[in-house]
């Protein structure tokens, strides 16, 4: 579990850094950042060629990526968020900045995903037994997530949630369905972890 936390963590800083050092960077955060994604997933497959059959299955794999992917999206979604406000406006200079690196972000985790995958596919029936359990996992912190958020939107009257736009509403929504993809991988990569504990 410490590798996991380890993981998503170092991810999400990294896309919390993105957000602030953007005035600093040559490019754009969002290109920075494909570009370092993009990077470690050619180091990490080139890592698990070296191990060979001691690497993570394949769908491990998948997870890995998946994990380090959407925790730097979320976390950069997030710290951006938190910057613009809670009166967020459409078609203004940050938030078309904020979509533009976003959308840049899912890009390079989409192509990390396939440079990292498993070239040679394999799935058991434990692969399937532990998706449904990071399925069921995703979807009580999903349920759990909207329920706190429809409550926050419906019996807070002031302050910061009262401020909401619908914009600023809609992009806290897809948070909370990267967080609930965030909570399936954990949970997956958990129980593979369990499993390689009880293996003799």
């Amino acid at each position: 579990m410490i590798r996991i936390l380890s993981i998503f963590l170092a991810a999400a800083a990294f896309g919390f850094l993105l957000v602030y050092a953007a005035a600093w960077l040559p490019l754009r955060a969002g290109l920075v950042g494909a570009f370092v994604i993009l990077l470690a997933a050619l180091l990490v497959r080139r890592r698990w060629l070296l191990l060979a059959d001691t690497a993570p299955g394949s769908p491990e794999r998948e997870l890995w990526v998946s994990l380090a992917g959407h925790a730097v999206v979320a976390a950069y979604l997030a710290t951006s968020l938190w910057r613009i406000g809670p009166d967020m406006i459409m078609h203004t200079a940050p938030v078309h900045a904020l979509g533009i690196d976003i959308w840049t972000l899912v890009g390079a985790a989409i192509g990390a995903w396939w440079i990292a995958r498993d070239p040679q596919p394999r799935v058991d029936e434990r692969d399937r037994w532990i998706a449904g359990q990071g399925l069921r996992a995703a979807h009580y912190g999903l349920v759990l997530m909207l329920v706190g958020l429809l409550l926050a939107l419906g019996f807070v009257a002031d302050g910061w949630v009262a401020q909401l736009s619908r914009p600023a509403i809609a992009h806290l929504v897809i948070l909370v369905i990267i967080l609930s993809v965030l909570i399936d991988a954990v949970a997956r990569l958990r129980s593979y972890a369990q499993d390689a504990l009880e293996e003799p």
